[in-house]
């Protein structure tokens, strides 16, 4: 049904009675790091102490189905870029549906959420996830001043702001003038339990299959979406240099706004054997686990969550040491490799390193697990818990005593 313009997507008419109402608000449900640790939020998050729902301004996206199917989903219906009316149409969801407590993930989601409650009139409680590093996506991609003056203003305006790397909290702070004690550190979750189930099942690339079919060049894998944050087109190139000194192939799974460009790279530098783009896979882990190893490229990161899904299911890793996120899950030689953001032949020397060296290949595998097993859905989950119960014994907080 149509109310206000939100459009109501589920329900499965539970009563909240006794627990706090907290809605969460997302852009989309794309298929990106952000949404995947949201929904495993949202379906970890205790039911006895919470009622969830979830608000998002455009309900589409590779993960609408995995919505757990007792949440009730609000879609706002907004543009994919800014849409002022998005801010009236949460107001409005606000003052109607009255939450506890609101938690909105991602930094568009979160500026709306933000200029919503003050026009809602409603005195719920606001937590903002921040989940990229400010001045590195910035310097790359432009936006200082506008999304600046939001972070400056708006953020201080939050009850609490979670930040999903102790980079990025340590930025918040000094650069954007946050109190400290408003920023916690909580680390976006990984469904352990999920990845390395699904990471058992039959890989369904041909590279990665066993039988006559099968390659036996070894197999380097990237995750995420195409887009020039994942620094993909270096990775191609690094590969292009693998490849002149020993057979392999690059698999890159992901689906986004670069794949015509990676495309034309691949057969400009005559990789077109051996680089394969299959686009998004639901199930990444079972391609990871069979790969030879694991490569993240990106020129800037949040955290980093597929770096410990590589992890979980035994895969070496090999990362940039990008702005925040690798340094504080990867220890260099130990876990995984890391080299600088953005250096074609540094990257090259890493992935030849591995490939070229067995012993380094069982060590980093046998380490990979144990250091995923820090990151679990059910530490954030409580961390969450604690931090939104905790929300309710303060008031509040007002526009001019957040600094």
């Amino acid at each position: 049904m149509i109310a206000d313009g939100v459009q109501l997507q589920r329900q499965d008419g539970t009563s909240c009675r006794g627990r706090l109402k907290l809605l969460f608000v997302l852009p989309s449900l794309g298929g990106g790091g952000a949404e995947r640790a949201t929904l495993d939020l949202l379906g970890g998050i205790s039911r006895d102490r919470f009622a969830p729902s979830l608000a998002v301004f455009s309900h589409s996206g590779r993960f609408a189905r995995q919505v757990p199917p007792d949440v009730q989903v609000y879609d706002l219906r907004g543009r994919r870029q800014w849409d002022a009316r998005l801010v009236w149409r949460l107001s409005r969801l606000l003052r109607r549906e009255r939450p506890d407590i609101v938690l909105s993930v991602l930094r568009y989601a979160n500026f709306v959420t933000l200029l919503a409650r003050p026009v809602s009139g409603v005195h719920t409680h606001v937590v903002v996830n921040e989940q990229n590093l400010p001045s590195a996506e910035f310097a790359a991609f432009g936006g200082a001043t506008l999304k600046g003056w939001g972070l400056t203003k708006l953020y201080p305006t939050a009850d609490l702001v979670t930040a999903i790397s102790h980079g990025i909290a340590q930025e918040l702070v000094s650069r954007y003038g946050l109190r400290a004690a408003k920023v916690q550190v909580i680390y976006n979750p990984v469904d352990l339990a999920r990845v390395r189930a699904l990471a058992d099942e039959p890989p369904r690339h041909a590279w990665l299959q066993p039988g006559p079919a099968a390659s036996t060049m070894p197999v380097l894998i990237a995750v995420g979406r195409l887009h020039p944050q994942k620094g993909f087109h270096y990775l191609i190139q690094a590969f292009a240099l693998v490849r002149k000194v020993r057979p392999c192939r690059l698999l890159i799974l992901g689906e986004g706004p670069n794949r015509a460009d990676l495309e034309k790279l691949v057969l400009e530098l005559g990789l077109g054997d051996d680089v394969a783009l299959p686009g998004f896979d639901e199930n990444p882990y079972s391609a990871m686990h069979h790969a030879t190893a694991f490569v993240l490229s990106s020129l800037y990161e949040g955290f980093g969550n597929v770096l410990v899904e590589a992890l979980a299911v035994g895969t070496p890793v090999i990362s940039t040491r990008c702005p925040v996120g690798p340094d504080e899950i990867i220890a260099d030689g130990v876990t995984g490799l890391l080299v600088p953001p953005a250096d074609v032949q540094a990257l090259a020397q890493a992935m030849l390193t591995v490939l070229g060296d067995s012993e380094l290949q069982r060590h980093l595998s046998a380490n990979g697990p144990g250091r995923a097993a820090d990151f679990p859905l059910e530490r954030c989950v409580a961390q969450y818990e604690s931090a939104l119960e905790q929300l309710l014994d303060r008031p509040r907080s007002e526009h001019d005593a957040t600094r």
